[in-house]
């Protein structure tokens, strides 16, 4: 036989089908709680949308796309997910190969991906995505923009999807304001920053400088689709505070001198993509599946082959073996499951009702969700509301807009649910006062006689509803902000360009309330706390503070006043003399000097941090008292130089305009500084005397150069 036949013969290994085969990596976790609290019992990738669960959205978009090997990360819930797979048509079907991983241990997308390259299953580029994305698009072209891109430049690790939209678009989440920045030439992308909750965006005078043809979008939604190569698990892996892809591991791509690799952008136009983050998006993105923006993925379509959905007008969808009896009225946008019952004089319009579902006679439903094998009794009225799994609902009930109805909850008679409220039957955990749960666990005025359920009290903000909320009804709930109790500062430099998502921009002050430095703050707070307790070496910490750092794009003087407040904190003060406060004192200093001292390594940095300090010292009257120790004690551990504190105390004398409580400060420490200025004046004379030896021994030198050369 030729040799050219045996090399066609020759049997493919597994190693190189492995070459061939092109893998999705899904997260199968969120890694939030904004569907709190549904979650408690349900994964997020398995919750209903329009009587498909999520997950399978999700899969159907790779698996058309050719992804022939999918591995599935579950955490929470993880028994769940891998049931479902193993029972669903994705363990049979040909083609493709299903796998679910099961990493309950992880916290954060960051563990997620460090658990994948543990185990050595990817090799080649792969698609990385969420595992509650909705998406019709044709991921074939996306990744041939990508491939090309890394056989131009093997620096291009991620292409990562956008979809063009308004910035009022119905499935863009509250919670992503994104402002994105590229290269209009090479789709690099540029800048990335996500800010909910302020009316501008601060770019650096650098960033137009470095990208001289960069173009900004606010009309951009991340799909959060990414084709990634192998170097992105490895970056996860060899950075372990790396836990977000959009905060942490994106903003240090584009902004790190020492890694040279890039990212870039694919933006769609005209094909759908969405991901269902929060309520809000749930509503919309099955109003859209509803409306056959999702085509081919729509519920007559049946792409699922396990459900019979037909189309009637009006858009209303029934699968077979609905019973409806007379007199019922099924309105516009309406979804239907099979073995529902809706009895006599009963409505239902402008909602979706899953499988096995009872509805009594004389109900009215109105823009609401019911899941599967749910009973409501006679004469009860549900608006804008969700209910969950086998949950019961009895007579004469009245369930308000924007409620949740978890999973096997019951609700009694002749109850009336407020506006807004969430009732779960998860029994309440054991832990006093922090739980999420209501004053009352177990009300008989929230559930009625012979209910069961717990209230719910979700601590995030209003957008994250159903349904809109009135300024009323925001009050009335007493939403707890994340930021309520974290100190603000909302300086910003001069050379920042601020960005109006509204349109226009100006040039530096006046910003808004900067929340983003406040959760920074409290992330270094709580890293250093951690590292207390788990009495981790110094460089751990702050390797972990430059992870923050880079994340949340922020300077020295932020790390350094975001650690101060820990670093002076004493344990038990209230019960210690003011002689063991200090000596404690002088211990945290001594123990995590190292962490300011690495950020406070310029002069100017240094006078900086001491009116920081004399900050923190108006609101802490126990650090006030021994303010001049503190300056002291950072001085002897070479956090402060002598040179800093001088310069402070001159900046104060100098300032005509100086509070008394300001110059109360020099008072305090004005035997510091007069030690200081002594030392340095000292220093000065030995400095001259030296200077004037040098001089004579150059003149004896010179004199006795020239009387050897006579």
């Amino acid at each position: 036989m030729a040799k050219d036949d045996k090399d066609k013969k020759k049997p493919t290994t597994t190693s190189e089908k492995s070459e061939e085969e092109l893998h999705g990596v899904v997260l199968g976790d969120s890694f939030d709680r904004r569907f709190a609290p549904i979650t408690l019992d349900k994964p997020r990738t398995l919750l209903p949308l329009v009587n498909i669960p999520l997950l399978d959205y999700t899969l159907e978009l790779l698996a058309s796309s050719g992804v022939q090997s999918i591995f599935v990360l579950c955490c929470a819930h993880a028994d769940q997910i891998k049931k479902y797979i193993d029972g669903s048509r994705w363990s049979s079907l040909p083609g493709v190969k299903v796998t679910p991983i099961v990493a309950q241990g992880c916290k954060s997308t960051g563990d997620a991906l460090r658990t994948i390259f543990s185990m050595n299953i990817i090799q080649n580029d792969f698609v990385l995505i969420s595992g509650d994305v909705v998406s019709n698009m044709n991921l074939s072209n996306a990744l041939k923009v990508h491939n090309a891109r890394r056989q131009q430049d093997k620096s291009n690790i991620m292409t990562m999807v956008f979809k063009q939209a308004s910035p009022s678009h119905r499935t863009r989440s509250k919670q992503d304001d994104i402002v994105v920045g590229y290269d209009r030439n090479t789709l690099q992308l540029a800048c990335y920053e996500n800010t909910p909750k302020k009316l501008k965006v601060a770019l650096s005078t650098d960033l137009f400088q470095k990208h001289p043809s960069i173009q900004l979008r606010y009309d951009l939604i991340d799909c959060h689709i990414d084709i990634c190569s192998p170097e992105v698990l490895a970056l996860f892996n060899d950075n372990f505070d790396f836990e977000d892809l959009r905060k942490e591991f994106i903003h240090d791509i584009m902004q790190s001198d020492v890694l040279d690799y890039k990212l870039s952008t694919y933006i769609l136009q005209g094909e759908y993509a969405a991901r269902v983050k929060d309520l809000r998006t749930y509503h919309s993105v099955s109003k859209d599946i509803i409306h056959r923006w999702t085509f081919p993925m729509v519920p007559d379509n049946n792409f699922m082959c396990n459900t019979s959905y037909t189309l009637s007008r009006q858009m209303i969808y029934k699968e077979r073996h609905v019973t409806l009896r007379s007199d019922c009225s099924i309105g516009e946008e309406t979804v239907i499951g099979k073995n529902t019952t809706i009895g006599d004089k009963s409505s239902v319009s402008h909602s979706i009702v899953g499988r096995n579902v009872k509805i009594g006679n004389n109900v009215r439903i109105n823009g609401a969700y019911i899941w599967d094998n749910v009973v409501i009794e006679d004469n009860t009225t549900i608006t804008s509301s969700v209910i969950c799994d086998n949950a019961v609902i009895g007579s004469h009930v009245t369930i308000s807009r924007g409620s949740i109805i978890s999973v096997g909850v019951k609700i009694g008679d002749n109850v009336f649910i407020e506006p807004f409220t969430k009732i779960t039957a998860v029994e309440e955990p054991d832990g006093g006062e922090n739980n999420e749960f209501g004053d009352e666990p177990t009300s008989p005025m929230t559930v009625g006689a012979n209910g069961l359920g717990w209230r719910w009290t979700l601590k995030q903000n209003p957008w994250n509803e159903l349904v809109p909320m009135t300024e009323e009804e925001i009050a009335a709930l007493d939403y707890i902000e994340e930021d309520d109790n974290v100190a603000i500062d909302s300086s910003d430099e001069d050379t920042d360009t601020e960005v109006q998502p509204g349109g226009g921009k100006s040039s530096g002050g006046g910003s808004s309330k900067d929340t983003d430095l406040a959760k920074f703050k409290r992330e270094v707070a709580r890293t250093i706390k951690r590292g207390i307790a788990e009495n981790h070496p110094m460089e751990t910490i702050i390797l972990e503070i430059n992870g923050l750092k880079y994340a949340y794009d922020k300077d020295f003087m932020d790390c350094a006043s975001a650690s101060l407040p820990v670093i002076l904190e004493v344990p038990n003060r209230a019960s210690m003399t003011q002689k063991d406060f200090v000596a404690a004192l002088k211990s945290r200093i001594q123990s995590y000097s190292k962490i300011l001292e690495k950020y406070l390594s310029e002069v100017d940095i240094q006078v900086d941090f001491i009116f920081k300090i004399q900050d923190y010292c108006d609101e802490n009257d126990d650090i006030k008292k021994v303010v001049h120790f503190v300056l002291h004690e950072l001085y002897n551990t070479n956090v402060l130089e002598e040179e800093a504190i001088l310069s402070w105390a001159e900046e104060l004398e100098g300032d005509k305009e100086a509070s008394e409580e300001d110059l109360q400060y020099l008072k305090q420490c004005s035997q510091l500084i007069e030690w200081l200025r002594s030392a340095e004046e000292e220093e000065e004379d030995d400095d001259e005397d030296e200077e004037y030896e040098d001089d004579d021994e150059e003149e004896s030198g010179s004199e006795s150069e020239e009387s050897e050369s006579d």
